[in-house]
């Protein structure tokens, strides 16, 4: 696990070594035990490196034997032994027993092809000397971040935008588009960032550029319709061995790895599987929070119990959950929502305490095996109080905030996409909007949502509703919510997240399933065939629960009124969120209870965006 960073300089100017290092020495978190760095003429990469395969060996850049050809990795290349043993048959020396080596030989006899041989979370910078040539790739999932930004003299990039904009040339100018739509979902697309000049690569995706040109090409395709294979008969054995196999190639390492066990089926299941293809001793850690009405403790403690972990419960108050949560935006390259953010960070933070480097986490699961109650729900439902979109009430309170453009609203909200994109999030719109300061900054971030989910019903049609919302699910909400919280979280605690439901093997084959077998058109019968591979290993209690959240007890903390949240809330003090709120209109909000609950989602936004803005901008 690294942090990856380089400069191209397309007008021939060579490399500044000093910029390289201060780039690279900004992501000093993500890779506290060694760093490298190689410059040739107008190129340079550099990383930062958390050791967990090879510790000693592994030093990187890494070349091949004739060192015409440079690779740094951030991320794990999990199937890198059977790699490493079909290049060895073909001839290719390895000086090092790292993963990352092998990206270098595979390109040497594959060329860019090389990507698709790759299982695991990815992101790597390949130099090819003799051709002048740079690729850089992102794993099929974007488990591993990687951001570029392309200006006249060239193109720079790396593993976090703090990286990027240590680049002389790089200008913090806010994106507005991005964080209208981060007050509509809790986090901010790709190809967006929050900085204007600076995108996300898509997963699946490289970066190819040789004689000054720039070429991004799509590697990976997840279509559920050509997959459907109707005359296979036992899919829960195929999932079954398949996830037995991710989890006996995610836990390859040279460090301690322990889990995330909060009790959910997805993490519990991970746990189970691996507890039972270790011999070794297992530490596992769960949170809860005071306040929180679903704590999973006992479930947690039920999968610890049954396979003797060496179990860290972790029960934490409102006050030190908020200091945690400042520590947490300090590190945070980006704004996000989500309140996972904090116990993913705390988790993080308790296991590398423990000397625990690496840990395995359930994340992915409801996105790959239909676990979300919006996957089951009709439309109507997805537009009624039951999501809190648009209560009951609104159409009656709107009329007097919009009047005559109540119809152009109207329009907006029960677009297929833009609706089923914030049911994500699960705001009240019409608080929000009254919130604003004008309602064109509404209509604008409706449009933005609009035309980002505007393949929605496309997919539904071809797929069907269930998976045509997972893949918008993958594309979506996994890729820049699940995902990115789970990358920024672990590594400002240089932690190592690995995700074995996420194997793109797991994946293709789950959607491969016809939908008839794999899904119910009941919330209630959820993630079938997930459960039916692992019904043997896990109790019924765990296998039969109701779904909750990972999340922190906003709503309580909110309602509740706690002083500090109170106090950022109603002082908001950034010149853009002062151009975009009315701040008495937020106090009327916050001085009144019932509304205070139903606009929790907007204010924990709010008072995550001010923080974060106090720290960064």
């Amino acid at each position: 696990m690294c942090g990856i960073c380089g400069i191209y300089n397309f007008d021939k100017e060579p490399v500044d070594s000093e910029l390289l290092e201060k780039m690279n020495d900004s992501m000093s978190l993500r890779g506290p035990d060694d760093k490298g760095i190689f410059i040739d003429k107008d190129f340079g990469m550099a990383m930062r490196r958390l050791s967990i395969i090879d510790i000693e060996g592994g030093h990187q850049p890494i070349s091949n034997e004739d060192q015409s050809i440079y690779t740094i990795l951030n991320g794990e290349i999990y199937n890198y032994i059977e790699l490493r043993r079909d290049l060895e048959s073909k001839g290719h020396n390895f000086s090092t027993d790292s993963d990352t080596e092998v990206i270098v030989h595979l390109y040497e006899e594959y060329g860019t092809s090389a990507v698709n041989k790759l299982n695991g979370m990815f992101a790597f910078a390949l130099w090819d000397k003799t051709r002048r040539r740079l690729w850089i790739a992102r794993d099929r999932v974007g488990i591993k971040p990687l951001l570029y930004y392309e200006h006249s003299k060239g193109i720079i990039f790396a593993s976090t935008l703090d990286a990027l904009a240590n680049h002389t040339l790089f200008d913090k100018e806010i994106n507005i588009d991005s964080i209208l739509q981060y007050f509509l979902l809790a986090y901010i697309p790709t190809p967006m960032s929050v900085w204007k000049d600076a995108k996300k690569l898509y997963p699946g995706h490289y970066i190819l550029i040789e004689n000054g040109k720039v070429k991004i090409e799509k590697y990976w395709y997840l279509d559920p319709q050509s997959r459907f294979n109707d005359n296979k008969k036992n899919y829960t054995n195929d999932i079954k061995d398949i996830f037995a196999n991710s989890i006996e190639l995610h836990s390859r390492s040279d460090v301690p790895v322990g889990t995330f066990l909060s009790g959910g089926l997805d993490s519990s299941a991970v746990t189970a599987l691996f507890c039972k293809h270790t011999n070794k001793p297992v530490h596992t850690f769960s949170i809860d929070f005071e306040g929180k009405e679903d704590n999973e403790g006992h479930y947690a403690r039920l999968v610890a119990e049954k396979y003797q972990t060496i179990h860290h419960p972790i029960t934490l108050d409102i006050d030190k959950a908020l200091v945690e949560l400042d520590e947490l935006l300090l590190h945070m390259d980006e704004p996000m929502a989500d309140s996972a953010i904090i116990p993913s960070y705390l988790l993080s933070k308790y296991a590398r305490g423990e000397d625990i480097t690496v840990v395995l986490c359930g994340s992915g699961g409801d996105e790959v095996f239909g676990g979300y109650n919006r996957h089951f729900r009709n439309r109507r439902d997805l537009i009624s109080g039951r999501s809190k979109i648009i209560p009951l009430s609104f159409w009656q309170s709107i009329n007097s905030i919009l009047g005559h453009k109540i119809m152009h609203y109207g329009s907006l909200s029960w677009d297929k996409g833009a609706t089923y994109g914030i049911s994500t999030s699960g705001i009240n719109l019409g608080i929000f909007n009254y919130m604003l300061n004008n309602s064109s900054l509404f209509f604008r971030s409706m449009s933005l949502i609009k035309e980002k989910f505007i393949n929605l019903k496309t997919s539904e049609d071809l797929y069907g509703i269930g998976y045509g919302r997972m893949l918008t699910d993958v594309q979506n909400y996994l890729l820049d919510n699940v995902l990115a919280l789970t990358d920024k979280t672990s590594m400002a605690a240089s932690v190592e997240a690995r995700v074995p439901l996420l194997d793109h093997r797991l994946i293709e084959a789950s959607f491969s399933i016809p939908p008839e077998i794999n899904l119910s058109n009941k919330y209630e019968k959820s993630k079938k065939t997930l459960k039916n591979s692992v019904q043997e290993i896990l109790p019924n209690e765990i296998l039969n629960r109701a779904k909750t959240g990972f999340n922190a007890p906003v709503n309580y903390w909110i309602t509740r009124g706690h002083p500090s949240i109170e106090d950022s809330i109603k002082n908001i003090n950034h010149p853009l969120l002062l151009e975009m709120f009315n701040k008495d209109k937020i106090e009327n909000i916050w001085n009144d209870k019932n509304k205070r609950l139903l606009a929790s989602e907007s204010l924990f936004m709010i008072y995550i965006m001010n923080k974060w803005l106090e720290l960064h901008a």
